[in-house]
């Protein structure tokens, strides 16, 4: 009887344990604690399934936020997670006010426990342009929290370093590093990121982080597994008129037609859900029946529940102040050599001729080029166009298309397009210019996407493909958006070549080394390498990372350039 109850309350524990336990964190490696204003701020971004201590594949983004010390966002940018890992950086702009910022990280099913349940790092930003004082917010949780606890998982593993301990300058330092597990087996691949920095600038965070859980705690938002969500809701100025509306349409601008569809719910809310790309893309909402009566109203998708805090403005001290200094003047000396070292990196968005239509092969494809010249869109319909009327009535024109099947009009009127970009208003159409034409799409059968019946498909394609000189109803909205953020690759200088190494241009980086992915092989090591500078001093090399096992990796380690 009592393997019974035992069995019992261990299968109650673990309901109640599943019910309650925290379900992924995030943790940043930045490159460090110190800025100027204008440099840029890296960082290696871990999301970690708490149970088993491994990255988490659950998230494939991560929100990074800059607050400023009135506790408003300045930053605010989306980067991808690949099994748990990514990578990115912003740049501070060189117009704020000295004082101390968070950088705070979350993804999207975090946002149910924020404000603070998440990653949230002070880091310390000087603008030698700016006024001689510094903006402290008092109750930003950094690294030196009280309430800050250690990341939950297994337990670290052990981290061996080899290099040595003296360097001069311009000279290269090899690193070899191998990792061993509690019982000193080979670790396996770990992922890991490096930092090289002078030692009183150096980032101070382990693997630390204030994770505790409220219980219970609310499980509104969901995960972005392999996708991102768009959301917003419709309400009406007038609050008596009634929802007529029960699809939102969205459609990007361009010449292959890229097309997707929301259900307004009872509430009038909605939900996209969008790809995970870097492609700038101009959406065109707008509602199924619309009227200018409609507010489209889209919620931001970074949380707007941000941490107490209360700014206090203190004079910059002199060891501060001379700190900060020699930052500036290293960073002043980059800009004017021209010696700043990152560049862009940005995935090639694919070829308008490989991307597919989401109508697929249309089945009448008509290129104006190939035909004689006509006067208005009415006559090219009538003329080039056959099963497609174009027809002006008292209110303007409509579109109607003859079922293939049946030899009769659609009772239904036709989606219609210009350059991709759905069109309520047929006049637009009716009222287009025939030389700025350069083709004609058709789908003349029903089409299906989901739960909407399409009865027809036609889309104008002019030679620009830009839907310019058109303007759009009150009611639609125009959406530049980006679902996933380019990032900069950190470039360090090498010098093995005799002649750069004696040349005269100064290198005064104040970050010497960034690598935010480094692999060990299954044995646990792995080589890398980079040249001291121009900047005598001591430095700290800085390590985090986790193992295929799911333990943590974290050192810090110290050597001198003379």
């Amino acid at each position: 009887m009592k393997w019974i109850i035992t069995i019992i309350s261990f299968f109650f524990l673990e309901l109640l344990f599943s019910l309650y336990r925290l379900e992924a964190q995030v943790y940043l490696h930045i490159d460090r604690s110190k800025y100027i204003a204008g440099e840029d701020v890296w960082f290696s971004i871990y999301s970690v399934d708490p149970v088993l201590g491994k990255l988490s594949s659950k998230s494939s983004i991560a929100y990074i936020e800059l607050i400023n010390p009135w506790n408003r966002p300045l930053i605010q940018k989306r980067f991808q997670l690949t099994d748990g890992k990514g990578e990115g950086n912003f740049l501070l702009p060189d117009s704020i006010s000295s004082g101390t910022y968070i950088v705070r990280a979350y993804t999207r099913w975090m946002e149910n426990l924020l404000p603070d349940k998440c990653f949230i790092y002070e880091i310390n930003v000087f603008n030698p342009f700016g006024e001689r004082y510094f903006w402290l917010n008092t109750d930003g949780k950094g690294p030196s929290s009280e309430t800050q606890a250690q990341l939950t998982g297994k337990k670290e593993s052990k981290l061996f370093l080899e290099t040595d301990s003296t360097f001069g300058r311009r000279e290269k330092v090899s690193l070899k590093i191998r990792i061993l597990n509690g019982s000193s087996a080979l670790a396996g691949i770990s992922d890991l990121s490096i930092s090289v920095a002078p030692a009183d600038v150096s980032f101070s965070s382990g693997w630390l982080n204030d994770f505790s859980v409220p219980v219970p705690y609310p499980k509104q938002i969901r995960f972005e597994t392999n996708e991102h969500y768009l959301s917003g809701r419709i309400r009406y100025r007038e609050s008596n008129t009634a929802n007529s509306s029960h699809f939102l349409y969205m459609s990007v601008q361009g010449k292959v037609a890229e097309f997707d569809y929301a259900v307004i719910d009872t509430s009038g809310r909605f939900t996209f859900i969008m790809p995970l790309d870097n492609k700038s893309r101009n959406l065109i909402l707008q509602p199924e029946n619309a009227n200018n009566n409609m507010i489209l109203e889209i919620e931001p998708s970074f949380s707007r529940r941000l941490p107490v805090s209360q700014v206090i403005k203190e004079s910059i001290s002199d060891s501060l102040t001379s700190e900060f200094s020699e930052l500036s003047f290293n960073y002043q000396a980059g800009k004017i050599y021209g010696t700043g070292l990152k560049k862009e990196r940005v995935e090639k968005e694919e070829n308008n001729n490989k991307k597919k239509r989401f109508y697929g092969i249309p089945e009448m494809e008509i290129f104006l080029d190939d035909y004689i010249s006509l006067p208005v869109m009415q006559e090219v319909f009538f003329e080039l166009v056959p099963g497609v009327l174009l027809r002006s009535i008292k209110s303007g024109y409509d579109v109607k298309i003859i079922n293939p099947l049946t030899g009769n009009y659609y009772a239904e009127p036709p989606l219609v397009m210009i350059d991709g970009v759905i069109i309520n208003d047929l006049t637009v159409l009716g009222d287009l210019n025939p030389e700025k034409v350069e083709k004609i799409e058709v789908v003349k059968t029903p089409y299906l996407i989901g739960d909407l019946v399409l009865h027809g498909i036609v889309n104008v394609i002019t030679r620009s493909g830009d839907f310019s000189n058109i303007t759009l109803p009150d009611y639609t909205v125009v959406l530049p958006y980006r679902v996933i953020d380019n990032y900069d690759s950190f470039i360090a200088p090498e010098y093995s070549d005799k002649r750069k190494n004696q040349e005269r241009m100064p290198d005064l980086r104040n970050t010497l080394y960034w690598n935010p992915s480094i692999k060990t092989n299954s044995r646990g090591e792995a080589e890398t390498g980079f040249w001291t500078s121009d900047l005598p001093g001591t430095y700290t090399i800085n390590i985090r990372g986790i193992t295929s096992t799911g333990e943590k990796v974290s050192l810090n380690k110290t050597f001198v350039v003379r």
